[in-house]
């Protein structure tokens, strides 16, 4: 089996894959934009706050806090 293309670090393949699958659902505006790795990153920030704020109502429901 050989790859379609060469990767320089297994990073640098996740960030390509990350930002095929980002242009699939980001507007147009966005796609060439130079700051979409502060879009990227902000949107990462984004879930974790709202990932763990459900994650804490959930626990706190659970355990009948």
């Amino acid at each position: 089996m050989s790859k379609k293309k060469q990767q320089e670090s297994i990073f640098k393949e996740a960030w390509d894959n990350m930002s095929e699958d980002f242009n699939k659902f980001m507007p147009e505006k966005l796609r060439a934009r130079k700051g979409k790795k502060k879009f990227v990153l902000w949107l990462f920030i984004l879930e974790l706050i709202i990932f763990g704020a459900v994650g804490t109502f959930i626990y706190k429901w659970w355990v009948g806090s």
